[in-house]
């Protein structure tokens, strides 16, 4: 399979990651950024976690991998005390920012390379996955080109092969797609499936509701450092949606008209004011719209509060340019 390399850890479906009662407030603050957050990751799920710029994201992200301690609650990756962990934890998680902070200076080659030095993997069989990799994602002929020749939409694809390249069980991803082309974009949808296919347990940050309504198990809503809601997609949009469908044609009289109706209304055949119909289609629930309805706040929505991006090297680009 064409993922293999990437597989060669005995998958388990573990609680990946623990979360009870989290809370964590800035030393500069006087609110709190979170306050009681808890949830549960297990292997070969993909966690969504969603909500507006400054709503607290990126903190409880810097806390789960130790770039933010003075938390109160508790945190456990992989059944252990995140406290107890050594450095060796990082063997275990792989990373994408939504800012790539790659060496520039550096090939593509030497990043991915250095990755796998500190992780103690180096060797033919690892030079092997870099290529592998780097061919599944457009990359082969700028591998041996230093980052800073590439464009955002390049560093955006190595930042994920280097995430992913030491087979971790657990991924944080922030913004994982942001920079790339409908067609990239694709491709790293469909690593992610293949990654949950084999029992990954994937962290996933974003705005792109679509990204998170395909690919997510839970979807969880943050807004202002409290959890709104956890639930799957689907039944998040049966629940606040009310989807249906929209009918369009002629009544009785001739008259052009348009109805919508909930599906749960079908069974009471509405439809009979209609003598001619023209077209019917889906009343369409977005995520989007879902938020909005549970959280009275658009997830586009700016914020003002501490920890509202991750560190991250600079860009000037937005559009992929491979």
């Amino acid at each position: 399979m064409m993922y293999d390399f990437i597989m060669g850890a005995n998958r388990m479906n573990d609680c990946c990651i623990e979360v009870r009662n989290l809370s964590f407030r800035y030393p500069s603050a006087t609110e709190q950024t979170l306050t009681d957050i808890s949830f549960v990751l297990e292997g070969g799920a993909v966690y969504g976690f969603l909500g507006p710029s400054g709503a607290g994201k990126s903190t409880t992200q810097m806390i789960l991998y130790r770039m933010l301690t003075g938390y109160s609650g508790e945190v456990f990756l992989f059944g252990t005390d995140l406290t107890r962990w050594d450095t060796s934890f990082l063997r275990r998680i792989g990373i994408v920012f939504e800012t790539p902070n790659l060496y520039v200076k550096l090939t593509g080659r030497e990043n991915l390379a250095f990755a796998l030095a500190l992780r103690g993997m180096c060797g033919a069989v690892d030079a092997v996955s870099i290529d592998t990799a780097a061919a599944r994602l457009g990359l082969t002929e700028a591998l041996d080109h230093r980052v800073e020749t590439y464009s955002k939409g390049m560093r955006m694809r190595l930042s994920f092969i280097r995430a992913v390249l030491h087979n971790p069980p657990l991924l944080f991803l922030d913004e994982p797609t942001a920079g790339l082309d409908p067609y990239w974009a694709r491709q790293i949808k469909d690593w992610i499936v293949e990654l949950r296919q084999a029992e990954v347990a994937v962290f996933l940050t974003t705005h792109a509701m679509e990204l998170a309504d395909e690919l997510c198990d839970t979807v969880a809503f943050l807004v202002d450092g409290y959890l709104a809601v956890q639930e799957n997609p689907a039944r998040l949009k049966q629940r606040y949606g009310n989807p249906g469908i929209v009918v369009y044609g002629r009544d009785h009289d001739g008259v052009d008209i348009v109805r919508e109706y909930p599906y749960r209304h079908l069974i009471t055949s509405p439809l009979n004011e209609f003598s001619h119909i023209s077209d019917v289609s889906n009343r369409d629930v977005s995520l989007e719209t879902v938020f909005l309805t549970v959280t009275g706040r658009s997830l586009h929505a700016p914020g003002s509060g501490p920890g509202d991006g991750l560190a991250g090297e600079s860009e000037g680009e937005s559009e992929e340019g491979a």
